[in-house]
C-alpha cells in the first residue's frame, strides 16, 4: 500500500487528525508522568541556557537583535535584560539554549525538541499575558509531541536537520496553543510555518556556528506563524502529505503515516525524550559511556593505548565518526567528534562543559589519543540508529578491553533521575559564572517543580538572572 493509499484510509487525513489532537487536548488529559517529565525538560533547558550564555555566537546574536531596537511590550531575551519582537526573542533564546548542544533529544529520531518549543512558548506567553502554568505545560507537551510524531514518520537517514524542519511545526503548535488559537488558527499556523521550514546538515559537518542557530530559526518562524494565523493569514492545509507537502518534498515520499498518529492522545512521545549528561552531539554519547566504563580497565593510563575501535551505525559514522580535524570553530568540531569525546573521557574521567573550552580542545594529550580512534560502520545496525555502540581498546602490551551498549545514559532505558537533573542544572549554573544566592536558586528550581501552579508564567521569566 502506498503512502497516499494509507493516507486515504484515515478519514480526517493525517494533518486533520494531528490538528484535532492539538486543538482538543487539555491539561487534565495529560498523564501525571508526562507533566513531571515536562517540568524536568524545562529545568534542563533553562540550565543549559545559563551555561551557554557566553558561548561563541550568542552575544553576537543578542547584540544584533538588541541593535534593532527594544520593544517594551515584547518578549524577553533571556540573560541579556531587554525585550524585543517575540519572534526575535525566540531566535535569541533558542540559540542560547542550543549553543552547547546540551539540550534534550529524541534518540529514535536524533533531534532536539524543547530548544524550539520552549523559546516559542515563552515568547508567545509573555506577549499574550497572563498565561498560567497549566496552559503553558500543555502547549509545551503538544509542541514537543508534534516534533516527535512528525519525525517518527520519517524513514530516511539524516540530511535535513530535523531539529529545525520538524521543530518549526512544534514551535508553531506550541505558540498557537499559548495564544489560544482555535482549530482553524492552529491549522493555519502549521500551514504558514511550513512555508518557512528549513535546516540542513551542511553547517554541522563543517562545524559552523550556524548549526546551533537552526532550531532558533524554527522557533522564530513558529512564533511568527502563530501570530500571522491569529491575524487571519491562511496556510496550506496539506502541509505534510500534499504533492509539495513536507514528506513528499523534503523526504521524497518515504514516510510511514501510521507512526505519526499511533496512539494519538493516548501516548505522549515527550515522555520518551532523553536528557543529556554530556554537552555534545547525542550521537557521541554511547561511545562516551563505553569509554568511561573501560577507563578503569586501562588503569587510567591512556598513554598505553595502541588504538581504539568504535563500531556504530552508518549515520553516526557519517556525522560524528570522522577523524578529528579542527576548522574555524574547534569547539564545535570537538562536540561533533567521537574521537575527541572518547579521548576526553579516557584522559579526564568525565565529559562536561569545560572539556569543550578552547584550551581543553587543544590539549595535546587528548588530541594525540583522538588520532588513534577509528569509527567503523556496523552493517547490522539500522542506518539511523544512534543508541548502539561497541568499543574495543587495544593496549600496547597486547591486552584488549571491550564493551558494548544498547542505549546511552539519559535514554528512557537509562533515564536520569530528578536528582541527577538538578545536579546538572546546578553544574550549569556554576559554569555560567552568574552569582545567585542559594535561596534564589532554590526558588527557581521550586518554581519549575510547581510550574502547573503558576498563575502567570512570567513569574518564571522574572527569576532568570540577567547581567
Amino acid at each position: 500500500m502506498t503512502c497516499q493509499e494509507q493516507e486515504q484510509d484515515q478519514p480526517a487525513g493525517l494533518e486533520g487528525r494531528l490538528v484535532d489532537y492539538l486543538t482538543e487536548t487539555r491539561y487534565d488529559g495529560l498523564p501525571p508522568g508526562v507533566v513531571e517529565h515536562c517540568k524536568l525538560l524545562v529545568l534542563d533547558s533553562l540550565g543549559v541556557a545559563l551555561a551557554g550564555r557566553n558561548a561563541p555566537g550568542c552575544d553576537a546574536v543578542a547584540e544584533l537583535i538588541g541593535g534593532w531596537g527594544s520593544v517594551s511590550g515584547g518578549a524577553t531575551v533571556l540573560l541579556h535584560g531587554f525585550k524585543t519582537a517575540p519572534p526575535l526573542a525566540a531566535l535569541a533564546n533558542s540559540t542560547i539554549m542550543h549553543s552547547l548542544d546540551f539540550d534534550d533529544t529524541l534518540d529514535e529520531s536524533a533531534l532536539h525538541t524543547f530548544v524550539s518549543v520552549l523559546p516559542a512558548a515563552l515568547a508567545a506567553a509573555e506577549t499574550a499575558g497572563k498565561v498560567d502554568g497549566k496552559q503553558f505545560i500543555t502547549a509545551l507537551v503538544l509542541g514537543a509531541d508534534t516534533i516527535c510524531r512528525i519525525s517518527l514518520g520519517i524513514q530516511r537517514p539524516l540530511s535535513w536537520i530535523r531539529t529545525a524542519t520538524c521543530g518549526s511545526f512544534g514551535a508553531a503548535a506550541a505558540a498557537a496553543r499559548v495564544l489560544g488559537l482555535d482549530r482553524d488558527g492552529i491549522e493555519n499556523a502549521l500551514g504558514v510555518v511550513y512555508s518557512q521550514t528549513s535546516g540542513n546538515a551542511q553547517g554541522l559537518i563543517e562545524g559552523r556556528l550556524v548549526k546551533r542557530m537552526q532550531p532558533g530559526f524554527a522557533a522564530c518562524s513558529g512564533v511568527m506563524s502563530a501570530f500571522l494565523a491569529k491575524a487571519g493569514i491562511t496556510g496550506g492545509r496539506r502541509f505534510l502529505t500534499g504533492p509539495y507537502g513536507f514528506y513528499n518534498l523534503y523526504e521524497q515520499g518515504d514516510y510511514h503515516p501510521e507512526a505519526v498518529v499511533d496512539q494519538l492522545g493516548r501516548a505522549f512521545p515527550v515522555s520518551e525524550l532523553s536528557i543529556k549528561p554530556y554537552p555534545c552531539c547525542r550521537m557521541t554519547h554511547s561511545s562516551i559511556d563505553l569509554a568511561l566504563a573501560l577507563r578503569e580497565k586501562i588503569e587510567n593510563r591512556p598513554d598505553l593505548i595502541e588504538d581504539i575501535t568504535v563500531t556504530a551505525s552508518e549515520m553516526v559514522k557519517t556525522m560524528v565518526g570522522r577523524p578529528l580535524e579542527f576548522g574555524t570553530n574547534p569547539q564545535v568540531d570537538a562536540q561533533f567528534s567521537i574521537p575527541y569525546t572518547v579521548s576526553a573521557a579516557l584522559c579526564r574521567g568525565d565529559v562536561f562543559l569545560n572539556d569543550f573550552e578552547l584550551s581543553a580542545v587543544r590539549d595535546e594529550r587528548v588530541v594525540a589519543l583522538a588520532g588513534r580512534v577509528v569509527v567503523k560502520i556496523n552493517p547490522e545496525l539500522a542506518p539511523k540508529d544512534i543508541l548502539c555502540s561497541r568499543m574495543r581498546i587495544r593496549m600496547k602490551n597486547g591486552a584488549v578491553h571491550e564493551a558494548a551498549t544498547l542505549a546511552p545514559l539519559g535514554n528512557p532505558a537509562k533515564a536520569m533521575t530528578r536528582e541527577q537533573c538538578v545536579e546538572k542544572f546546578r553544574k550549569c549554573l556554576a559554569y555560567s559564572g552568574l552569582e545567585l544566592d542559594e535561596p534564589r536558586i532554590e526558588r527557581l528550581i521550586r518554581t519549575v517543580d510547581h510550574l502547573d501552579e503558576l498563575g502567570d508564567v512570567t513569574e518564571l521569566i522574572d527569576l532568570i538572572p540577567s547581567p
